[in-house]
């Protein structure tokens, strides 16, 4: 489902990815781990082109997103994500929030959006929110919603770039359940996190990323049990035993 390839990252002096290769198959839940700076956020935000990369070559269902002949809107529409600082409409309504792209991109008419979206909340235990504005709620209710409003569009795959770090520790918890369903749902996810238990228990394969280049990717029992990578056992022992 997704392919990279050499894919470089420069900003000024500073090379951030490396020339990274990778292939993600579809209904993968890719936990993407590793030091800060390593490159992780900049790689996912080069997957749906929030970055532009340097030089390389991603596929999405085998079209070149930086080819620019490539409608990268359209791809876009199948892409969703998910940001630390949630990123909701601050002007609009929940549900205004969850209806806005699949109206606007003519995925759904308003009367099916609206259903649509009514039953997103649902699931992410929100419905009674819905006519409520972002600054009502809290940190984990508006990722909830963000989450909701990700899988309004019927992605086939969600970026989720740390999507617990700006929350407090009662509600990651309730924001990891619903990615957990989530994952549960086949849809192809790719994690970045900080949460250990979370890319322990619910990927199915990590991707250990430092100084622009991943330089571990297995199965999470190997990752966590048997780390083959000298640098990757030093960060699991500072982030597990801290």
């Amino acid at each position: 489902m997704i392919r990279v390839e050499n894919l470089v990252k420069i900003y000024g002096d500073l090379q951030v990815l490396k020339g990274i290769n990778t292939q993600i198959s579809k209904g993968e839940v890719v936990a993407i781990i590793g030091p800060s700076g390593g490159g992780k956020s900049t790689f996912l935000r080069c997957i749906n082109r929030l970055e532009e990369p340097t030089s390389g070559h991603i596929f999405i269902n085998n079209k070149d997103i930086l080819d620019p002949k490539t409608d990268i809107n359209k791809i876009r529409q199948k892409v969703s994500m998910v940001f630390q600082h949630f990123n909701l409409f601050a002007n609009k309504s929940v549900l205004e929030n969850l209806t806005l792209a699949p109206i606007k991109t003519g995925l759904y008419k308003k009367e099916e959006a609206e259903f649509k979206a009514i039953n997103l909340l649902k699931k992410v235990g929100l419905q009674s929110k819905k006519d409520e504005f972002p600054h009502k709620l809290s940190g984990g209710q508006k990722q909830r919603i963000a989450i909701a409003r990700a899988l309004a569009m019927n992605p086939d795959i969600i970026l989720f770039d740390e999507p617990t770090s700006a929350l407090d520790p009662e509600t990651i918890g309730e924001v990891l359940g619903i990615m957990k369903e989530v994952a549960k749902d086949g849809l192809t996810m790719l994690v970045v996190t900080h949460e250990m238990g979370f890319a322990r228990n619910v990927a199915n394969r990590i991707l250990f990323m430092e100084n622009g280049l991943i330089t571990q990717d297995s199965d999470p029992k190997t990752a966590f049990e048997n780390p083959q990578n000298p640098r990757l056992k030093e960060f699991l022992n500072k982030v597990l035993n801290h």
